[in-house]
């Protein structure tokens, strides 16, 4: 059982155990609600899963989340207790349990290695986001303590790819300028202005290569104690629109308004942990992902423009 399991993440990861020989039941919150016992109840009983990934999550932007701090605390706690709680009492085997960067506190050490995790508060606007998902993160070690309760907690970074949200007030950094170079290309635009200076740097990892860290934990059953996913490797935001604007095929000038804000100037994983215990390494480079990602942007608008 896939919950998310028809969003970004969750239909690759679904994908993915269907090609390994899996039978998935995909949620979507239209099946059930999560944030209600009875309904996560329910959907124990009738689908009797013997794992069961917890990819749902109530998420958004930056002004998404400064509008809903306490709706996405409430909503990301109550959903991975509940599904965590009735997997216990329905004997599920194991529960893999995805979490977020989010969790990471402003000021923890770069590179971020799990240890550091309760460091400090989580960061800035995703704070209550991410402090919901230390909570579940928490819960599962307290699960195995004493009830033996197999699960598996993974620390993905930033993702990208196929099939990610190019909505102009929720998208991420990736798709966010998939979308303002290939419209600037399309207009004609002679300029494109980008937020900060270019030089803070992330860690960008591919859908896919989340999707199998996940079918590889669901396989292995590392235990509860959380585990970084990422490449491992920093890239400037300068370096990614530059990747981004080669895909899209813009030409214009590229500015930078150093007024507007930025957010941490580094930010990358410690990965040793998911060599160590999973045997993954990503393997998806953002040279051959982001034109992809861009070839996804325009089959969307394709099939939204010839929609009846």
């Amino acid at each position: 059982m896939v919950t998310g399991g028809r969003g970004f993440l969750g239909s690759e990861v679904c994908r993915l155990l269907e090609q390994r020989g899996a039978v998935v039941h995909a949620l979507g919150s239209a099946d059930y609600d999560l944030t209600q016992q009875a309904e996560v109840r329910r959907a124990m009983n009738e689908l009797r899963p013997s794992v069961v990934v917890h990819a749902a999550a109530a998420v958004g932007g930056i002004g998404a989340n400064v509008a809903n701090p306490g709706l996405f605390l409430y909503a990301n706690a109550l959903m991975g207790l509940m599904v965590l709680e009735e997997a216990r009492l329905h004997g599920v085997e194991r529960l893999v349990m995805v979490s977020t960067i989010c969790v990471y506190p402003e000021r923890a050490p770069i590179p971020l290695r799990e240890e550091d995790v309760w460091s400090g508060p989580p960061v800035g606007a995703t704070g209550p986001y991410g402090m919901a998902k230390r909570l579940l993160q928490e819960a599962c070690l307290r699960y195995a303590e004493q009830y033996g309760f197999d699960s598996a907690v993974l620390i993905l970074t930033n993702l990208y790819g196929p099939g990610d949200n190019f909505d102009e007030g929720s998208s991420h950094v990736i798709p966010a300028l998939i979308r303002r170079y290939d419209e600037a290309r399309t207009r004609g635009d002679h300029s494109v202005t980008n937020w900060g200076s270019g030089r803070a740097t992330r860690e960008f990892l591919h859908v896919r290569d989340a999707a199998r860290a996940i079918t590889r934990a669901v396989e292995v059953g590392p235990g509860p104690r959380p585990i970084n996913i990422g490449t491992g490797a920093q890239t400037s935001i300068a370096e990614i629109a530059s990747l981004v604007r080669v895909a899209t095929g813009y030409t214009g000038e590229v500015r930078w308004d150093a007024s507007r804000p930025e957010g941490q100037p580094r930010r990358y994983f410690d990965v040793s942990r998911a060599r160590e215990l999973l045997g993954f390494e990503a393997s998806i480079s953002l040279e051959d992902g982001i034109p992809e990602a861009v070839d996804s942007y325009r089959s969307t608008l394709s099939r939204l423009s010839t929609a009846p």
